[in-house]
């Protein structure tokens, strides 16, 4: 019977160098082509442009697919939406101290949360996570800021009541806005991790990375308002942060390169109870994995009383 010797430590490194640069370049590669592409677009074409780019701002990426289809020791759920059907996961200890729904971000899934969950279950946290509509093994295509408000709602309606809701990046911002509206209903307290507290500033971003002009982006908006029935500008904090009356946890870090931390002094200035937690050198999605990070969400959730 023939052994392989595994690959030694130094190979190992130059390998994940080599596969890093190489998908840096494809990378570089296909941004160059759809910047090229919009740029001329925007300025031959601009109402095609403007579909293409809501198209593409609307379809996640289902980068999920390398991993297991589920976390360890998870019960499997499925609720039927008009998008297709939304796959939830779920935990329970023996005592059950809360109840804690999760929502991961854009082109996330439940698996995001791998480091957390045994932090909650140990802790007597019952814990359902839920991949959002066009992410993970749920169905749909496209998905937006509102169908993460409107499946969190659903969940909570359905499968609830949570007292504890914590949300990553766009979740984050769903989280957010959901506490202002009846979606929000039953929750006590939340924990808000690098969320962006504008979807302005993040159709802007989007745009500005795709070299798209301030004429398709503005056509752009407009088309996705209309497809939601909601403005952009409601979604904003600045709109709905005083109705928000529950504790929340701010969690972002001070290097984070998609959502600037910009977006947490603003959730701070317009939430009444919120509470601060600033990290440094964990950047957008390795703070779902920090240590300290995450003891402080779970002290967070299962403090009695925050006196805040």
């Amino acid at each position: 019977m023939k052994t392989h010797a595994q690959p030694s430590a130094p190979l190992r490194r130059r390998r994940k160098r080599f596969r890093k640069a190489l998908f840096k370049g494809l990378y570089n590669g296909v941004l160059a082509v759809l910047r090229c592409r919009f740029w001329l677009e925007s300025r031959l074409v601009p109402q095609r442009a403007a579909v293409r780019a809501l198209k593409m701002f609307t379809t996640p990426q289902r980068l999920r697919r390398r991993f297991p289809s589920t976390l360890p020791g998870a019960t499997v759920q499925d609720l039927e939406t008009a998008q297709g059907h939304l796959r939830c996961f779920g935990w329970t200890p023996p005592q059950v101290r809360r109840r804690v729904l999760l929502v991961h971000g854009w082109s996330g899934a439940s698996t995001q949360w791998q480091y957390l969950i045994p932090r909650l279950l140990e802790q007597g946290c019952e814990v359902l996570s839920f991949d959002c509509i066009g992410h993970g093994d749920s169905g749909g295509r496209q998905a937006s800021l509102p169908t993460f408000v409107s499946m969190l709602g659903l969940v909570q309606q359905q499968l609830g009541p949570f007292d504890t809701v914590i949300g990553h990046s766009l979740g984050g911002a769903a989280v957010g806005y959901a506490l202002s509206t009846r979606a929000g209903e039953g929750f006590e307290r939340a924990v808000l991790v690098a969320a962006p507290a504008d979807i302005e500033n993040v159709v802007r971003r989007f745009a500005a990375l795709l070299w798209i002009n301030g004429n398709v982006r503005q056509r752009m908006q407009r088309l996705l308002e209309q497809r939601y029935q909601k403005g952009l500008r409601s979604l904003a904090v600045s709109g709905y942060g005083g109705q928000v009356h529950i504790p929340v946890l701010l969690v972002h870090d001070q290097q984070d390169q998609e959502i600037p931390v910009d977006d947490l002094h603003a959730f701070a200035e317009r939430l009444p109870r919120p509470l601060v937690l600033q990290t440094r050198g964990l950047g957008h999605l390795n703070i779902l994995k920090n240590d300290a990070a995450l003891a402080a969400v779970v002290e967070f959730v299962c403090t009695k009383d925050l006196n805040l």
